[in-house]
């Protein structure tokens, strides 16, 4: 029943497919649903006997599917959206099915060949030297937790970490996990992280382990003087990290790659492809330049998986980050890039940054409306005369009761700020101006 040819489960294949491409082709802006309503739909569908696989289905079409947002919907501009690809989505769905145990070269070799095409393509973009490498793990989370534990080790002992005020909330958690302590430096007008703030802020210390650097900030969009700060960072003799989660994907544009110039001296930096490169949700390329030093902090040891591990070169996923058992998820960026080139991918990218500068456009020429920075990638930050807490989120509540869009408020500097983040390629010019109208109308 539950595996094999016969399972009644492959009756669902038609449905399951069809779901998929419908998706695939328009996800919904979606609902924040009533908790007890959903709770209440979910009531007994967890029985001895099961309901049967029709009955199943038709519980989580019902009921599962329709009460959530629309992340990946074109309309969705808060947070940090996903678009995932239609290859990537087929290709994550073929990820499931497998089982590949994707955390040895001995169990996987094909699926771990061609994610680590993906982090040489990475690195080679980056501009890092020959030997780097790493490997995909779950999120941005788990990549910045698995780089600041190495360069905890390598620390001699040094216990605390520069940050930016503007750095992501992974990062202190995971200082905090690992028993280090932040100096957070306030950035400059431009939230900026530069090494001159740098060096200000840990003149005469001795107790420096790494400096970390945004490759496009998560509120802001703001990429940080990766270069300054890299040389700060080799002044302090400190391991300088880039989490790049969400921006450093723009590194793959010519006309920007110049804005992150200092990312080929990171030891270590991480990418998202399930943000701005169109994957699906769960991947993170975590490079380092010596993965050596890596595989020295995570490597596992057991009885039962002694066999994974050689004496060579040859670096394990699981090896590299804080994972054992993990998904092929860089398969599905891999298969995308593998279709459709990367000229596609950049095309797709510069349709947000282009959406982020009509946006920017549009609310500078209006009096009611203030940039609070000009963007640099795809996120907008802005102020709307008049407008608290309240207004903020009447507007919000509003766009989502129409249907023209999700978003979500934000602060800058104690300040709340309307906060629009454009990534979905199929945005259409439009939402400028329907956005435009709902702020000033």
């Amino acid at each position: 029943m539950l595996h094999g040819p016969d399972s009644p489960a492959n009756g669902l294949v038609d449905e399951v497919a069809a779901w998929m491409r419908d998706r695939a082709a328009r996800s919904p802006v979606g609902v924040r649903a009533d908790r007890a309503v959903v709770q209440a739909g979910l009531d007994g569908a967890i029985s001895d006997g099961g309901l049967g696989v029709g009955a199943a289905w038709e519980r989580f079409s019902s009921v599962v599917a329709p009460n959530n947002l629309g992340l990946d919907s074109e309309r969705f501009l808060a947070f940090i959206p996903m678009s995932p690809s239609v290859a990537s989505v087929w290709m994550d769905a073929v990820v499931g099915a497998s089982s590949f145990s994707a955390e040895s070269w001995m169990e996987a070799a094909g699926a771990v060949g061609a994610e680590t095409q993906v982090i040489e393509l990475f690195a080679g973009i980056a501009g890092m030297p020959e030997g780097s490498g790493g490997a995909f793990v779950s999120g941005g989370t788990i990549g910045n937790l698995s780089a600041l534990a190495v360069a905890r080790e390598v620390a001699d002992g040094r216990r605390t970490v520069v940050v930016g005020d503007t750095a992501h909330a992974s990062i202190d958690n995971a200082l905090h996990l690992l028993g280090l302590q932040a100096l957070v430096v306030p950035t400059g007008p431009d939230a900026r992280l530069t090494g001159d703030a740098v060096r200000r802020a840990t003149a005469g210390r001795t107790d420096i382990a790494a400096v970390v650097a945004a490759g496009g900030s998560t509120n802001a969009g703001i990429i940080d003087d990766l270069d300054g700060c890299s040389d700060a960072a080799t002044e302090l003799g400190a391991w300088f990290h880039v989490d790049g989660a969400y921006g450093l994907a723009a590194m793959l544009l010519p006309e920007l790659r110049e804005r992150f110039a200092g990312i080929e001296r990171a030891d270590s930096f991480i990418v998202d492809p399930h943000k701005w490169l169109f994957a699906t949700a769960g991947s993170c390329a975590l490079v380092y330049r010596q993965p050596a030093l890596a595989r020295a902090v995570h490597t596992q040891r057991g009885p039962y998986i002694e066999v994974l591990h050689t004496d060579d070169d040859t670096f394990n996923p699981c090896d590299l980050g804080v994972q054992l058992t993990r998904r092929a998820s860089g398969l599905p960026i891999w298969f995308a890039l593998v279709a459709h080139g990367l000229e596609a991918h950049r095309e797709a990218i510069r349709v947000g940054i282009e959406r982020a500068r009509q946006m920017a456009a549009a609310l500078d020429g209006n009096p009611l409306t203030e940039l609070v920075l000009a963007p640099e990638l795809g996120v907008v930050l802005f102020r709307r005369s008049g407008w608290g807490v309240d207004q903020w989120r009447a507007w919000a509540e509003r766009l989502l009761v129409e249907q023209v869009a999700f978003v979500a408020p934000s602060t800058f500097r104690g300040e709340v700020v309307g906060r629009l983040v454009f990534m979905h390629p199929r945005t259409p010019a439009s939402i400028v101006e329907e956005l435009m109208t709902t702020l000033t109308g």
